[in-house]
């Protein structure tokens, strides 16, 4: 008897499912492999130093250094695109690359702030400061006078948070306890480096756990996996949107 040859739409079932079992099978590995050779390179903390030679091997915005992936980044152009906040609360800034790129999508946009916090100011760009969509803030980021102050700031406005300061469990969820509700609806909050500590990049970390342990109490956020679509993030399962009304768990 004669075999059949499949059909030219058969074949494209076919050869769409092995292509995804495949792409399931290769994600983990590829994603870890990728993230341990890029921390190693431009993020281990044995590689914290500052000057022209380190910075060189970074990624930078306008020539301003930020430790985030490229693919993060465009995702983050996307996320300010397609949601719109009127002001962006990043805990976090170092240098003050990530909040120069916000604030230059905002400059495209026409519209949005930046607020960035950090404990020590001392090491951000010239060019940040100068920026009139940014404002710089230092101290801690669950400091109640700046909780307080900023919190002010984002009353009645569209607030996109970005959580991104020190990455320890205790300290994320201390800033997911102080923070999160100013999140605006249709808005994004990222808890950032949900990387750290896991099987991607063992060691030190727990922003992931953080998240883990408040995320299942907070039925009006909820993970939005669309956003690792580049398969390497730093940030996997830290993309979370919040909903129009709260979701029933």
């Amino acid at each position: 008897m004669r075999r059949r040859l499949p059909t030219r739409a058969g074949f494209a079932v076919w050869r769409d499912t092995t292509r995804l079992r495949i792409e399931e099978r290769l994600q983990r590995p590829v994603r870890k492999s990728f993230l341990r050779l890029y921390h190693e390179r431009h993020l281990h903390p044995t590689n914290f130093v500052t000057g022209t030679e380190a910075d060189r091997g970074r990624a930078s915005w306008l020539g301003v250094p930020t430790w985030k992936l490229p693919s993060d980044m465009w995702v983050y152009q996307e996320i300010l695109v397609e949601t719109r906040p009127e002001l962006v609360i990043e805990t976090g800034t170092q240098y003050g690359g990530s909040a120069l790129f916000y604030a230059s999508v905002f400059d495209l946009l026409g519209a949005g702030e930046v607020v960035t916090i950090d404990i020590d100011t001392a090491s951000v760009h010239d060019a940040v400061r100068a920026h009139p969509r940014v404002t710089i803030i230092e101290g801690s980021s669950t400091d109640p006078a700046v909780v307080r102050a900023v919190r002010e700031r984002a009353a009645e406005r569209r607030t996109m948070l970005i959580l991104d300061s020190d990455h320890q469990q205790a300290h994320v969820a201390e800033e997911l306890r102080v923070w999160s509700d100013v999140v605006s609806p249709g808005c994004y909050l990222v808890v950032e480096d949900t990387a750290l500590g896991t099987e991607y990049l063992p060691g030190w970390g727990g922003s992931l756990a953080a998240l883990d342990e408040w995320l299942p109490a907070h039925g009006e956020f909820r993970r939005d996996p669309s956003r690792e679509k580049f398969l390497v993030t730093v940030n996997p399962g830290g993309y979370l949107i919040r909903d129009q009304q709260p979701e029933t768990r």
